[in-house]
């Protein structure tokens, strides 16, 4: 029986690969538990054969990121056989990819009806430099290289080639103009493409539909003050140099633009400049945090709305006068005598001692163990380790009609502001072009107005400054509501929701609380942010740190809800 149910294992696996081949996708659902890939081969002992037979569990594993079948199905068709619902349906299925998106809803359709699948593996040479462009390529899945050879073998030798992932496009101007292909594109892994094809492109008048997106930048440019001097010839040039991409809100536009060499224009909505700040290498936040430790033992706070009386001048006199010793040993020797007397019990700790003080003294004698954790050494000095940590700061937004990059175009090198910059997309479509290329097209004209346009960017420390003052006001903020506004007798209404096993978010992770330093062990993950040739860095909002109380700064305000 075992020997039958080996054999009838074997036919499975063999009929699994011939539908794997035949279908070109079915290895994009997942089939075996991601448990059993630990393990994936194990054997049996076949007596009669003298032999084991090995059973491969991955053989039936899929990968994830495949074009789902039904999508290869209809792009396998022709497109006079493709229904409105199944280019519909296609079309939705490479909203996944960018530079699909970036077209017009009428162009997407036109794209969707016409194009084909292809999959090819490894060093397979998609592009061959001095050939004329006879299709339009869009990367759904795996990685190509651009390069200068004819036969893409310089990709495999480069340690950084020219890549190209999933999302990207090439072969547009080729079948466009009908020009010969300047680079070679090679196959770094098996790629899957959607390919559009020259006659196909022509046939559905998709040309006209990119004209008329070129027509919209023409139009935009024409309307930049910057340009109003140029021709029309010239400014086609500047038009051929980009084209629309589409962000949504909250998408990262580029993570280092000061890396990438390239001049953005908004052409609709804004996007917002960030930065990312090491809070620990501020001296005014070393300064911060160590002001705020020192409150940890909850010192009251010395008011100074009234002058002190004479007596408690004199009082005031008579402790400074001692040496600086501890007495507060005296005084519990004191209490414990007067709670004998009293037949109450003294067998407690000294936090709760401390906890069951008279009013009168309670302020004065703090019974708390100092705080340890790890420090580190800065250049601005020693800080608690859990302390370094980072911050997001918006430095700058760039408006619609505005542009990126040219505020440095004409400086030198040596006064360039090399700090990594974040455009992070409030829903914006933009131009985006090489700055190299851009520089060839620029006149006198406006090399004059780009003297003049300059953007003086904050620098780390006040950047720093800023964020702790925003971070000390909104505390003091919600410090203030609560003490004003009565809390509710009964909470509002929640709805039940279900409680998830595992959250990749949590609020408290973006919180440093001063007051537990010494806590090593988080129970929530912590968002680390990469940096460049420095290893990463915790990211927080907001920094929770010891202080006075509020009816210690505002002492006309002695009980909540006054303002209800």
């Amino acid at each position: 029986g075992l020997y039958q149910l080996t054999l009838d294992i074997i036919v499975m696996i063999r009929v699994c690969k011939m539908f794997r081949q035949g279908l070109k996708g079915f290895r994009e659902y997942q089939i075996i538990e991601t448990a059993q890939r630990k393990h994936p081969l194990f054997s049996i002992w076949d007596e009669r054969r003298q032999g084991r037979i090995t059973f491969d569990t991955m053989e039936f594993v899929a990968e994830e990121g495949h074009l789902p079948p039904r999508a290869i199905q209809i792009a396998l068709k022709k497109p006079s056989w493709r229904t409105e619902q199944e280019i519909q349906s296609l079309c939705n299925v490479l909203q996944v990819l960018d530079s699909f998106r970036n077209y017009s809803e009428s162009l997407q359709m036109l794209l969707a009806k016409v194009m084909r699948f292809e999959r090819f593996g490894r060093r397979r040479v998609i592009v061959k430099k001095g050939q004329r462009g006879s299709s339009f390529y869009f990367i759904y899945l795996g990685t190509v290289a651009v390069t200068e050879d004819e036969d893409g073998s310089s990709a495999f030798l480069d340690p950084h080639p020219t890549l190209l992932h999933r999302g990207n496009s090439f072969g547009e101007k080729g079948i466009l103009s009908n020009s010969v292909r300047r680079a070679t594109v090679v196959c770094m892994e098996e790629t899957e493409f959607l390919v559009i094809d020259r006659e196909d492109f022509l046939a559905n008048n998709m040309d006209q539909e990119v004209q008329k997106d070129a027509q919209q930048r023409f139009e935009f440019f024409r309307g930049m003050d910057l340009f109003e001097s140029w021709s029309d010839q010239k400014l086609w040039r500047l038009v051929s140099l980009g084209k629309v991409e589409k962000f949504s809100y909250g998408q990262v536009i580029t993570k280092d633009f000061v890396e990438t060499s390239s001049i953005i224009f908004i052409c609709k909505g804004s996007c917002e400049v960030l930065r990312l700040i090491d809070l620990s290498a501020s001296s005014f936040y070393r300064k911060w945090i160590w002001q705020h430790l020192q409150l940890i033992d909850d010192k009251p706070l010395k008011s100074h709305h009234t002058e002190p009386s004479s007596k408690e001048r004199f009082k005031d006199f008579k402790i400074k006068s001692y040496p600086q010793q501890d007495f507060s040993s005296l005084k519990l020797l004191h209490l414990q005598k007067s709670w004998e007397k009293k037949g109450t019990d003294f067998s407690m700790d000294s936090k709760a001692v401390g906890n069951n003080l008279p009013r009168t003294l309670g302020s004065k004698i703090k019974y708390l163990q100092p705080m340890k954790c790890p420090m580190i050494n800065t250049k601005c000095g020693h800080i608690p380790k859990s302390a370094v940590v980072g911050a997001y700061m918006k430095i700058h937004t760039v408006e619609q009609g505005e542009s990126m990059g040219l505020h440095q175009i004409l400086l030198p090198e040596i006064q360039h502001d090399l700090r990594p910059l974040i455009l992070v997309s409030l829903g914006a479509e933009v131009i985006r072009m090489r700055r190299k290329k851009f520089c060839e097209l620029i006149d006198s004209e406006v090399t004059e107005k780009l003297s003049k346009f300059q953007i003086q960017y904050p620098s780390d420390e006040d950047m720093c400054q800023k964020f702790l003052e925003e971070n000390s006001w909104n505390v003091f903020r919600k410090d203030l509501v609560r003490l004003l506004v009565a809390p509710r007798q009964s909470p509002p209404f929640t709805p039940v929701r279900l409680k998830k096993k595992s959250s990749l978010y949590n609020s408290k992770s973006l919180v440093l609380n001063l007051c537990s330093l010494d806590k090593t062990s988080e129970h929530y993950p912590t968002f680390m942010a990469p940096q460049k040739y420095l290893p990463p860095l915790r990211i927080v909002q907001a920094i929770s740190a010891p202080r006075y109380k509020i009816q210690d700064l505002l002492p006309q305000y002695k009980n909540a809800g006054v303002l209800v």
